[in-house]
């Protein structure tokens, strides 16, 4: 049996809505997760404020010393915030995705018609240093893409990932240190 093909015009328009289909199931998992882990990241920040003012206030601990068991504690925290970050940016690719396509259409289509009507740039001294211009925003917004990449690629990272599983479960164990460094305080 042979199957039919759908014509080149319904083919994109299939895609964005698989694509469509794929953001709306995705997104609200990604705004769960990562509201779950900016509360373990915050609950982490202040464990490791108390375990500091344990130390350096209620046990006289030396200040070099309660902030080397601060900052050590601070480490996996950063990591959580780390992924946070990375899933907030990938909450807004449907939009930063949207806006690339757009104005990416605009330029191509601006460019052909300005090709068609004969209207080629002629490279001078002032053109080169208003492309230089255009340059240094087009590096820009591709370090912005780039940016948006290796966040993404945070969450992708098997590493990353045994890192960040890891991380939570120390601010787990922060909870617990936490809990008997309190108990400690007021017995």
């Amino acid at each position: 049996m042979s199957e039919v093909k759908q014509p080149a015009a319904t083919q994109p328009a299939d895609v964005k809505e698989r694509l469509l289909d794929i953001f709306t199931r995705l997104l609200p998992l990604v705004d769960s997760v990562s509201d779950k882990i900016r509360f373990a990241a915050l609950l982490g920040v202040g464990l490791d404020v108390w375990i500091f003012i344990w130390l350096y206030f209620l046990k006289h601990f030396s200040l070099s010393s309660a902030l080397i068991v601060a900052g050590v504690a601070l480490l996996p925290i950063l990591i959580l915030l780390r992924f946070w970050w990375a899933l907030e940016e990938l909450k807004d690719l449907p939009n930063i995705a949207g806006r690339m396509v757009d104005d990416a259409k605009g330029e191509i289509r601006e460019t052909v018609q300005g090709i068609q009507a004969g209207n080629t740039p002629k490279l001078g001294f002032i053109s080169s240093a208003k492309s230089l211009w255009s340059i240094g925003s087009m590096a820009s917004e591709a370090r912005e893409l780039l940016g948006s990449y290796l966040s993404i690629g945070t969450l992708v990272n098997p590493f990353s990932l045994v890192l960040g599983v890891l991380s939570l479960l120390f601010v787990l164990l922060l909870a617990v240190i936490g809990l008997v460094l309190l108990a400690l305080a007021l017995f």
